[in-house]
């Protein structure tokens, strides 16, 4: 039996190797391609202000902004919709339930009397209203 040059061996792994990294490669590639992310309209309004370090949050796909002071009617029907759930971290995707600077577990309430979001924290009440979009 003849026996293999020890450089043709060498040129077959090093050929193996490089298939395998090139295969490697296209799959990762195809997978970034495949899980493109597509933004909405509420969350590139909320990116944006969240780097301009506005005091926002998101919940059922629409932007709120804080306001300095809301005049509640002491007989109006305070109802809890949610909850502060994350916290945003620059350059992530903003989500329903993500706030710059309210903590996780902030609860979001609506009332009868105002078109404002109050949000509770630490028995402290906020305002936030709806930014318009389109």
């Amino acid at each position: 039996m003849k026996k293999i040059p020890f450089i043709i061996i060498c040129l077959i792994i090093l050929t193996v190797v490089l298939c395998f990294f090139i295969v490697l490669d296209l799959g990762a590639s195809k997978i970034v391609k495949n899980s493109m992310i597509q933004w909405t309209e509420a969350q590139m309004m909320a990116s944006s202000m969240a780097e301009e370090d506005a005091d926002i949050f998101m919940f059922q796909e629409r932007v709120y902004e804080r306001v300095p002071s809301v005049n509640e009617d002491g007989g109006a029907k305070i109802v809890k919709i949610g909850e502060i759930t994350k916290v945003y971290s620059l350059g992530a995707q903003f989500q329903n339930g993500m706030a710059t600077k309210l903590p996780i577990g902030a609860e979001i309430y609506s009332s009868s009397s105002s078109v404002f979001l109050l949000v509770k924290v630490n028995d402290e009440w906020m305002g936030y209203e709806v930014l318009p979009q389109g």
